[in-house]
């Protein structure tokens, strides 16, 4: 992997139980994010499970405005991300900070059981030069 830039990342964790609980912090995260600077969101597909063909349509058009704010997406495949989807996190994961390392990263997680696994993941060697914090927020239904 190439070596880090000397700004790190700011990597926030989004879990939760619920897919739109998870995408409310999200666009909260999203509201408060430095106005400079690059922002990169490995948003969950899980969402799409859940929601009617409108809803769904929605959504899409929601990823493109974000787009078009300059914040980089990729909708990443159900798994948990230190179990069955560890492999494909990492890859995309070391794809994002080698190609177009964000000051500014938000990862959602596919529910809230596996966090402090997913933390342990991001503190192996390999990763600790690229992030300057690993931040949790929670997407609550309530």
């Amino acid at each position: 992997m190439v070596a880090p830039s000397p700004t790190k990342t700011l990597l926030w964790l989004v879990a939760g139980r619920s897919p739109q609980a998870r995408a409310q912090a999200i666009e909260s995260l999203l509201q408060q994010r430095p106005p400079q600077g690059k922002t990169t969101l490995l948003a969950n597909s899980e969402l799409f499970s859940v929601l009617s063909v409108e809803e769904q349509a929605r959504v899409f058009d929601a990823d493109q405005a974000l787009k078009a704010q300059g914040i980089h997406l990729l909708r990443l495949a159900p798994g948990c991300a230190c179990c069955s989807s560890k492999l494909m996190l990492s890859t995309h994961l070391g794809r994002t900070l080698r190609l177009n390392q964000p000051d500014w990263l938000i990862l959602e997680l596919d529910s809230q059981s596996h966090v402090a696994q997913v933390q342990a993941l991001l503190n192996e060697p390999q990763w600790q030069p690229w992030f300057s914090e690993v931040l949790l927020k929670e997407g609550n239904d309530g």
